[in-house]
Protein backbone atom coordinates (compact mmCIF):
# COMPACT_ATOMS: atom_id res chain seq x y z
CA UNK A 1 0.00 0.00 0.00
CA UNK A 2 1.29 3.49 -0.78
CA UNK A 3 1.96 6.02 1.93
CA UNK A 4 -0.96 8.06 0.57
CA UNK A 5 -3.23 5.19 1.56
CA UNK A 6 -1.79 5.38 5.06
CA UNK A 7 -2.55 9.09 5.43
CA UNK A 8 -5.60 10.10 7.40
CA UNK A 9 -8.07 12.49 5.79
CA UNK A 10 -6.71 15.21 8.05
CA UNK A 11 -3.07 14.54 7.06
CA UNK A 12 -3.91 14.57 3.35
CA UNK A 13 -5.87 17.80 3.81
CA UNK A 14 -2.87 19.33 5.61
CA UNK A 15 -0.49 18.51 2.76
CA UNK A 16 -2.90 19.78 0.10
CA UNK A 17 -3.62 22.97 2.07
CA UNK A 18 0.09 23.56 2.57
CA UNK A 19 0.77 23.03 -1.14
CA UNK A 20 -2.01 25.46 -2.03
CA UNK A 21 -0.61 28.04 0.38
CA UNK A 22 2.85 27.79 -1.21
CA UNK A 23 1.33 28.23 -4.67
CA UNK A 24 -0.70 31.24 -3.52
CA UNK A 25 2.30 32.77 -1.74
CA UNK A 26 4.47 32.46 -4.83
CA UNK A 27 1.83 33.95 -7.13
CA UNK A 28 1.36 36.89 -4.76
CA UNK A 29 5.12 37.50 -4.60
CA UNK A 30 5.47 37.12 -8.36
CA UNK A 31 2.66 39.62 -8.94
CA UNK A 32 4.77 42.23 -7.11
CA UNK A 33 8.00 41.61 -8.99
CA UNK A 34 7.75 42.17 -12.76
CA UNK A 35 4.41 43.75 -13.60
CA UNK A 36 4.54 46.76 -11.23
CA UNK A 37 8.04 47.64 -12.41
CA UNK A 38 7.02 47.34 -16.06
CA UNK A 39 3.94 49.45 -15.39
CA UNK A 40 6.07 52.17 -13.81
CA UNK A 41 8.26 52.42 -16.90
CA UNK A 42 5.45 51.93 -19.44
CA UNK A 43 5.03 54.91 -21.77
CA UNK A 44 7.20 57.01 -19.46
CA UNK A 45 9.88 59.40 -20.65
CA UNK A 46 12.41 60.51 -18.09
CA UNK A 47 14.52 63.65 -18.32
CA UNK A 48 18.30 63.63 -18.45
CA UNK A 49 20.14 63.55 -15.16
CA UNK A 50 17.36 61.87 -13.19
CA UNK A 51 17.63 58.52 -11.44
CA UNK A 52 15.44 56.71 -13.99
CA UNK A 53 16.34 56.02 -17.62
CA UNK A 54 14.34 53.15 -19.13
CA UNK A 55 13.18 49.64 -18.25
CA UNK A 56 15.96 48.20 -20.37
CA UNK A 57 18.71 50.40 -18.88
CA UNK A 58 17.54 50.33 -15.26
CA UNK A 59 16.17 46.81 -14.95
CA UNK A 60 16.94 44.38 -17.75
CA UNK A 61 20.63 45.17 -17.78
CA UNK A 62 20.94 43.55 -14.33
CA UNK A 63 20.33 39.94 -15.42
CA UNK A 64 19.40 37.99 -18.55
CA UNK A 65 16.35 36.51 -16.78
CA UNK A 66 13.65 39.18 -16.37
CA UNK A 67 12.45 37.87 -12.99
CA UNK A 68 15.99 37.89 -11.60
CA UNK A 69 16.66 41.32 -13.12
CA UNK A 70 13.59 42.71 -11.37
CA UNK A 71 14.67 41.19 -8.05
CA UNK A 72 18.06 42.83 -8.39
CA UNK A 73 16.41 46.13 -9.32
CA UNK A 74 14.19 45.97 -6.22
CA UNK A 75 17.20 45.13 -4.07
CA UNK A 76 19.94 47.36 -5.50
CA UNK A 77 18.13 50.31 -7.05
CA UNK A 78 14.88 50.68 -5.11
CA UNK A 79 16.18 49.16 -1.83
CA UNK A 80 12.77 47.56 -1.18
CA UNK A 81 14.23 44.17 -0.34
CA UNK A 82 17.64 42.97 0.78
CA UNK A 83 19.83 40.02 -0.19
CA UNK A 84 18.10 37.77 2.35
CA UNK A 85 14.74 38.57 0.77
CA UNK A 86 16.09 37.71 -2.68
CA UNK A 87 17.22 34.33 -1.32
CA UNK A 88 13.80 33.78 0.28
CA UNK A 89 12.04 34.52 -3.02
CA UNK A 90 14.36 32.18 -4.89
CA UNK A 91 13.84 29.48 -2.25
CA UNK A 92 10.06 29.97 -2.47
CA UNK A 93 10.17 29.73 -6.28
CA UNK A 94 12.23 26.54 -6.15
CA UNK A 95 9.93 25.02 -3.50
CA UNK A 96 6.81 26.05 -5.43
CA UNK A 97 8.16 24.49 -8.63
CA UNK A 98 9.10 21.31 -6.78
CA UNK A 99 5.65 21.02 -5.23
CA UNK A 100 3.82 21.87 -8.45
CA UNK A 101 5.78 19.42 -10.59
CA UNK A 102 6.07 16.59 -8.08
CA UNK A 103 2.79 16.80 -6.20
CA UNK A 104 2.02 13.06 -6.37
CA UNK A 105 5.36 12.22 -4.76
CA UNK A 106 5.11 15.11 -2.30
CA UNK A 107 1.77 13.84 -1.02
CA UNK A 108 3.70 10.89 0.34
CA UNK A 109 6.72 12.71 1.73
CA UNK A 110 5.95 16.35 2.49
CA UNK A 111 7.02 17.40 5.97
CA UNK A 112 5.06 20.57 6.73
CA UNK A 113 6.74 21.24 10.06
CA UNK A 114 10.09 21.64 8.30
CA UNK A 115 8.67 24.24 5.92
CA UNK A 116 6.97 26.51 8.45
CA UNK A 117 10.24 28.45 8.77
CA UNK A 118 10.12 29.16 5.02
CA UNK A 119 6.57 30.50 5.37
CA UNK A 120 7.68 32.83 8.16
CA UNK A 121 10.44 34.23 5.93
CA UNK A 122 8.08 34.48 2.96
CA UNK A 123 5.59 36.38 5.12
CA UNK A 124 8.20 39.03 5.98
CA UNK A 125 9.39 39.39 2.38
CA UNK A 126 5.85 39.50 0.98
CA UNK A 127 4.99 42.20 3.53
CA UNK A 128 7.92 44.35 2.34
CA UNK A 129 6.95 44.00 -1.32
CA UNK A 130 3.24 44.55 -0.73
CA UNK A 131 3.79 47.49 1.61
CA UNK A 132 6.14 49.13 -0.89
CA UNK A 133 3.74 48.67 -3.80
CA UNK A 134 0.84 50.06 -1.79
CA UNK A 135 2.90 53.12 -0.90
CA UNK A 136 3.91 53.60 -4.55
CA UNK A 137 0.28 53.34 -5.66
CA UNK A 138 -1.42 55.49 -3.03
CA UNK A 139 1.01 56.65 -0.36
CA UNK A 140 2.57 59.36 -2.48
CA UNK A 141 -0.87 60.80 -3.24
CA UNK A 142 -1.23 64.04 -1.22
CA UNK A 143 -4.75 63.14 -0.11
CA UNK A 144 -3.34 60.19 1.87
CA UNK A 145 -0.34 61.96 3.38
CA UNK A 146 -2.13 63.54 6.34
CA UNK A 147 -4.47 60.66 7.15
CA UNK A 148 -2.37 59.23 9.98
CA UNK A 149 -1.42 56.12 8.03
CA UNK A 150 1.66 54.40 9.42
CA UNK A 151 3.36 53.37 6.18
CA UNK A 152 5.87 51.24 8.07
CA UNK A 153 3.14 48.84 9.19
CA UNK A 154 0.45 49.29 6.50
CA UNK A 155 -0.41 46.01 4.81
CA UNK A 156 -0.89 45.93 1.07
CA UNK A 157 -3.70 43.86 -0.47
CA UNK A 158 -1.39 41.01 -1.49
CA UNK A 159 -0.21 40.59 2.08
CA UNK A 160 -3.78 40.73 3.38
CA UNK A 161 -4.73 37.90 1.00
CA UNK A 162 -1.78 35.82 2.24
CA UNK A 163 -2.75 36.45 5.86
CA UNK A 164 -6.40 35.59 5.24
CA UNK A 165 -5.52 32.32 3.49
CA UNK A 166 -3.04 31.45 6.23
CA UNK A 167 -5.60 32.20 8.94
CA UNK A 168 -8.23 30.01 7.29
CA UNK A 169 -5.94 27.01 7.03
CA UNK A 170 -6.44 25.39 10.39
CA UNK A 171 -3.37 23.13 10.10
CA UNK A 172 -1.10 26.11 10.74
CA UNK A 173 -2.82 27.45 13.84
CA UNK A 174 -0.25 25.98 16.21
CA UNK A 175 2.68 26.00 13.82
CA UNK A 176 2.93 29.54 12.44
Amino acid sequence: MSKIGDLTDEELTEVLAYTGLILVAFELVKSLIIDPIKAFYCDMTFGDGGPFKSYEEDVLIRHKNEFEACLLYLRDFMKVIDSDDVLVIQELRKHRNDLAHNIAHKLQTQEIEQDVFLLEKVSKTLFKLSNHQMYIEIGADPKFQNKGIDWETAKGPEYVIFEEVLNKIKVFEAKF
